[in-house]
């Protein structure tokens, strides 16, 4: 089965196209504040030959979704994906009617991980990229505890020290946020991280808070900025480990994306084993 995977980001748009064992992969330019016909015109561009037979396609959009699972009813990163008919921009892209398979981009890289990494147990998929969003799987089912999520995790309150305002956790590690601090070597920046460092800090209480809650067996950090928290994996360990909740399970794991392209190609692979999912070429 050929499948097609497209990860609509904040900033950028990512696609992946399995056929089989073969993951052909691509991404866009960045692009900022692009309208719902320039996000159509994006894709299209960056579509690897044979998308428009794909039997099934899949698709992650950040934002909250209507009931229906059809429109963005809220996107703070993306405010012109709002009231969009996502099936009708994703047809026009492919210039093929399609119906895909919509999910969020944290539950289609959580989904990906848990697949390409086996994991088992419950997995906390935590995914820093624009923004900061999370999945959790038991199993790889999802466990849903607000609409078709496990929370809205980027809002929860990490205020550090004496901050004037309450901030959130994507105050703190949002990809915007992180590149106006730092500058655009932020790889380099989040590699020379000290303990003290604010946005390290403030991961740090996100995952003791998300052990009191979900009570996870591993902890990932996935998208482009969560993964570069490898760098200083030992660092975050021991800020996380030494106020933890004595309800954290003792032989919790963390661990780190392997691809940038996590969220794309899970959204193929859930499309694939979705029944009610049809492609270009059904």
């Amino acid at each position: 089965m050929r499948s097609l995977g497209i990860d609509i980001g904040g900033t950028s748009v990512k696609v992946a196209l399995l056929d089989g064992d073969k993951v052909t992969t691509s991404r866009s330019s960045e692009y900022s504040g692009a309208s719902a016909d320039e996000l159509a015109t994006v894709i299209a561009a960056v579509l690897p030959d044979g998308s428009n037979d794909a039997q099934t396609v899949g698709l992650c959009v950040p934002g909250r979704l209507d009931p229906t699972r059809t429109r963005v009813v809220q996107s703070i990163n993306l405010p012109a994906l709002q009231k969009v008919p996502l099936a009708e921009l994703i047809s026009r892209a492919i210039g093929a009617r399609v119906t895909p398979t919509i999910a969020s981009d944290a539950h289609a890289a959580a989904h990906d991980f848990q697949v390409t990494h086996k994991t088992v147990g419950r997995l906390l998929a935590i995914s820093i990229g624009t923004g900061v969003g999370a999945s959790v799987l038991d199993d790889g089912k999802p466990l849903l505890v607000c609409g078709e999520t496990p929370g809205h995790f980027g809002q929860i309150d990490v205020t550090l020290d004496a901050e004037p305002v309450p901030r959130t956790l994507e105050s703190y590690l949002g990809a915007k946020r992180l590149h106006a601090e730092f500058g655009s070597r932020l790889a380099e920046a989040i590699a020379a991280f000290d303990i003290h460092a604010r946005p390290l800090r403030a991961l740090a209480r996100s995952i003791r808070i998300a052990h009191a809650i979900y009570r996870p067996d591993t902890v990932a950090l996935l998208g482009y900025v969560g993964m570069q928290f490898a760098a200083c994996q030992d660092k975050l360990e021991t800020i996380v480990r030494a106020d933890l909740t004595s309800v954290a399970k003792p032989d919790w794991k963390l661990a780190f994306g392997s691809s940038p392209f996590h969220a794309a190609i899970g959204a193929a692979r859930l499309a694939e084993v979705n029944p009610a999912a049809r492609g270009a070429g059904a």
